[in-house]
């Protein structure tokens, strides 16, 4: 992580996502990477050839931009992962939330060592065959990037200075394994540096552990370790200046009910659920605080532009604004991975070739994604690009559905768009059809079951609300007809 910059990133994200599906991904990838001087060849001793996706694509899986290839054989983009590419969300935003998302155990880091089973031999853990059943069974549940703001947090608090070295964090931190454990980690520093008795190092891998741990959150606006020969890591002026909007996401993020949990023994499919969950854009959580960034931050946030709020007046051509163009649904040929038969379609489980150069990649997953739902279910589906993103014939009720790729800061504003834009839309179909017709606002992001616009669109306005709840729909709706369509 050291050496990765918002444009690395980007551009290593967008080789993924456009070559993904050709013959030979992986020399795609290392042909345009090479190209565009993006990050160095690695040239394989074995065949002579470049192989930067071998060496780097981990980064994308690790950040849950993408789908792990242990998981997933093809690359596939999570949500997340869309959102970056879309200017939907930016660079420092999307590292200083992953940071402070990620948490012990995850579907990411299982392997588990022949060292590490010797170890356990005669443990009540020696039966244990990854390192997530390990850390679970073992009760830890911890967010490293929360702990290291709590430590600082609490330091300064104590008039201690703020700062966290390689040997603190991996003398301190790491030997804790949930964050009832922060308050005896930060009188341990205090005590060390009064004088105390110093705990023993862990080893040298630790260590190592510990400084790409400072690496990664140095990326994040929140942190920053300015020193070159032996950097320790602060909380920026950034941070500093947001620090009670920071601890409120610290709350949030210190509560059991959101962390990923792990079934016993941990399976694929578990797996998938977390690359799902903490690829997913989650509107329980605010994004960072601010009105914006600072000027030096926001200059590289978007690599290929930020994408444009949306105007009151997209859309429609005004002299066609009085009439709605039906379509057949193009769906694009079948994806080359479906579904399991008997199983819903999730976002990972749809593709389309094309969707990989649009400007609103993750607005048209969604799309398609609900298209093949209700093609599953018997539907007939329609869509007018000047106007509704799907129309859909079901039992004699007709389903109006407007798709919005949302983040905490911009949602309300296009929660109200989307309201406006159905209701329009229901007007002018009043006036060509008949039947009863459903109105449904569709959200890419992870709705909170606590949010406000549950009841106040289902039940308030008597509408359907779809949103993202580990890469499938949920939905929340009082129509028994749309229960049957979207579940």
């Amino acid at each position: 992580m050291g050496i990765v910059t918002a444009e690395h990133l980007y551009h290593i994200l967008w080789a993924a996502n456009t070559y993904s599906h050709s013959s030979d991904p992986a020399a795609e990838i290392n042909n345009y990477l090479v190209a565009n001087r993006q990050l160095t060849p690695n040239i394989r001793e074995d065949s002579g050839q470049p192989d930067a996706w071998r060496d780097y694509q981990q980064i994308l899986s690790e950040l849950g931009l993408t789908y792990s290839l242990e998981v997933l054989t093809q690359i596939k983009l999570t949500p997340l992962g869309l959102a970056l590419l879309d200017g939907l969300l930016g660079f420092s935003e999307v590292m200083a939330l992953q940071a402070l998302r990620f948490q012990y155990p995850n579907g990411h880091h299982v392997a588990f060592g022949p060292t590490q089973a010797d170890d356990l031999l005669g443990s009540p853990f020696g039966a244990v065959s990854s390192n997530v059943e390990l850390q679970n069974l073992s009760g830890i549940r911890l967010r490293p990037a929360v702990l290291v703001w709590r430590v600082l947090r609490g330091l300064a608090t104590r008039g201690q200075a703020d700062r966290l070295t390689t040997d603190d964090i991996e003398r301190y931190l790491m030997p804790c394994a949930t964050h009832s454990d922060t308050e005896a980690c930060i009188d341990a520093i205090v005590s060390v540096r009064s004088g105390g008795l110093a705990l023993p190092g862990q080893g040298q891998r630790q260590r190592r552990n510990a400084q790409d741990w400072i690496k990664f959150l140095r990326l994040t606006p929140i942190f920053e370790a300015p020193e070159v020969t032996d950097p320790a890591l602060r909380i920026s002026s950034f941070g500093l200046e947001h620090a009670d909007e920071i601890d409120r996401m610290c709350d949030a993020l210190e509560r059991p009910e959101t962390f990923w949990e792990p079934a016993s023994p941990l399976t694929q499919a578990d797996r998938l659920r977390w690359y799902s969950e903490f690829g997913v854009v989650d509107l329980s959580l605010p994004e960072l605080p601010g009105p914006e960034l600072p000027p030096l931050i926001q200059s590289n946030e978007y690599v290929a532009g930020r994408e444009e709020e949306e105007d009151a007046d997209e859309g429609y051509v005004p002299a066609e604004a009085h009439i709605i163009n039906l379509t057949a649904f193009d769906f694009g040929p079948a994806p080359p991975q479906v579904a399991a038969p008997g199983t819903a379609d999730t976002i990972e489980s749809v593709y389309r070739a094309e969707l990989t150069t649009s400007q609103h990649r993750l607005h048209d997953q969604l799309v398609l994604l609900i298209g093949r739902t209700c093609r599953a279910k018997g539907a007939d589906v329609y869509e007018d690009p000047n106007s509704v993103d799907l129309l859909v014939h079901f039992r004699a009720t007709e389903f109006i559905i407007e798709v919005k790729s949302v983040t905490p800061k911009n949602f309300i504003a296009r929660l109200r768009y989307a309201l406006g834009q159905v209701l329009h839309y229901d007007y002018l179909r009043s006036a060509q059809a008949e039947e009863p017709r459903r109105k449904v606002i569709a959200l890419a992001a992870k709705l909170p079951n606590t949010s406000w616009s549950i009841p106040f669109v289902r039940d308030y306005l008597d509408m359907d609300l779809l949103s993202l709840e580990a890469g499938a729909l949920r939905l929340h709706s009082r129509s028994s007809v749309a229960s049957q369509l979207f579940a």
